[in-house]
């Protein structure tokens, strides 16, 4: 049996692993978009193996960084299927025509030369759909006579899985996890991780394999204090910026308790970002999913994300509206996407504000070095949007209490979860900064384990 990792070895993203069994039936884990600093879109096309050959795809869950090459794949000749789970289904389905469009966007139509910069389009993604199998939770599921999979609440957004293959050739038996990206133990929605059981080899992320939580307080008070430090000690805007799938339904979740509770003090809230809002009205779609606490809070109140203070921007005409209420000393918060600031509405909210020195933008999550979030955290005096350069007199500070993956304490935990349930062989580090995964891997060798392999990409390993 052959695992080659083609993809997260010593980086972030661009999640894609390959299991290839003695009788030469592939499978990969995973087959995410690759966006590191300095690489083409493009780029995802090339494809070290050839897709027609490959029999089966498994995703752990709806990231475009975990999902968003399918549909590339197919475009050049994948026709098996994909594994996923129901709310992984929905919530990519809806990423990857996003991405779809975004693509269409940004190229000029019936220009041949940009339509052949497109990685892919609706139809590739239809495609991608219709092939999708969705599998439950904690039921193995058999592939074929000798290789069957289990998927395992990773915790880190609706729907997300790790993996356990277990393959039976040879005489042999073996037991292969792959974590996915794991979610922390006390997330606001979303089930805490479930570590795997009896593994021989485990694939693991380490994304904060260096880092710390420091918000230690609970996230109603976090935002709280920085509601009241933007918005009510002084009129002011409160931005923060958000991924559309997890980390905005967290944040609205945590504002809608803060409502409930009577604590929220009277500010207007826009969620400007209609793919977080679909894929909130997923989130109510699958409350079997989500964790004790979001569960009884939904049959009290019958909604997890909508209440009396939360406006929608849904069109152009309300978001000019709402550009233009930034002209006058209304205290606001306003989430919206992406993230790390790099493209989606939340740019166009930077840009108009990022020289308002009664404007607080909270940095909520991980910024990759390169991103605008990135080099706003590193306290950058100005900084490029659209090419244009703007002094930065905006207040910028930041929170990990959304974060959707542990730190270096929690990735120990799952670790030793693990190691103590199984007969662990090696462990491969993946989906962390080199550097990051370096100090991981120190941090594990420290518990007595040594045999832990940080894989560079292409590279292949044997397994027995």
């Amino acid at each position: 049996m052959k695992l080659t990792f083609y993809g997260a070895a010593q980086q972030v993203t661009g999640s894609m692993f390959m299991l290839e069994l003695a009788d030469g039936y592939q499978m990969l884990i995973d087959c995410g978009l690759s966006y590191e600093r300095k690489q083409n879109l493009k780029d995802n096309a090339n494809f070290t193996f050839d897709p027609e050959t490959i029999d089966l795809v498994i995703i752990t869950h709806a990231h475009i960084d975990h999902s968003g090459n399918l549909p590339t794949l197919i475009k050049y000749g994948f026709s098996g299927q994909v594994l996923c789970t129901m709310p992984t289904m929905y919530l990519m389905e809806q990423l990857l025509f996003d991405s779809a469009g975004i693509q269409a966007g940004k190229l000029k139509k019936g220009h041949k030369q940009n339509d052949e910069r497109k990685l892919f389009g609706y139809k590739e993604v239809q495609k991608t759909i219709e092939r999708v199998v969705t599998i439950s939770f904690n039921q193995p599921f058999e592939i074929k006579n000798g290789l069957s999979v289990t998927f395992t609440e990773a915790g880190h957004i609706l729907g997300a899985a790790s993996v356990v293959i277990e393959v039976a050739e040879q005489n042999k038996s073996c037991r292969i996890g792959f974590t996915g990206d794991l979610g922390t133990d006390n997330n606001c929605l979303i089930v805490p991780p479930n570590p795997m059981k009896n593994l021989d080899y485990m694939v693991m992320e380490s994304t904060y394999g260096s880092r710390f939580h420091k918000d230690m307080e609970s996230a109603e008070d976090i935002l709280l204090k920085h509601i009241k430090a933007s918005c009510v000690d002084k009129p002011g805007r409160l931005i923060i910026p958000a991924f559309s799938i997890g980390r905005t339904q967290a944040i609205l979740f945590t504002l809608n308790k803060l409502f409930r509770s009577g604590r929220l003090p009277k500010i207007r809230i826009f969620a400007d970002s209609p793919l977080a809002m679909s894929s909130s009205a997923i989130h109510d779609k699958f409350i079997e999913y989500l964790n004790t606490e979001a569960k009884a809070f939904f049959t009290e109140y019958h909604t997890l994300f909508d209440f009396k203070q939360v406006y929608a921007i849904e069109d152009r005409e309300e978001k000019e509206e709402l550009n233009l209420t930034g002209s006058h000393l209304e205290s606001m918060i306003i989430v919206s996407s992406a993230g790390m600031m790099d493209g989606g509405r939340i740019q166009e909210h930077i840009k108009n504000n990022i020289q308002n020195t009664l404007c607080t933008v909270l940095v909520a999550g991980f910024c990759t070095p390169g991103s605008l979030g990135y080099d706003l955290m590193q306290g950058k005096s100005t900084v490029a949007i659209n090419k244009r350069e703007l002094s930065v007199y905006a207040r910028i500070t930041s929170t990990d209490t959304f974060s959707a993956h542990p730190d270096q304490t929690g990735l120990l935990s799952y670790f030793g979860k693990v190691k103590k349930a199984g007969h662990l062989k090696k462990v491969f580090l993946v989906h962390g900064e080199a550097e990051s995964i370096e100090i991981f891997k120190d941090k594990i060798t420290e518990t007595g384990f040594e045999n832990v392999v940080v894989p560079k990409r292409a590279e292949y390993f044997f397994l027995d």
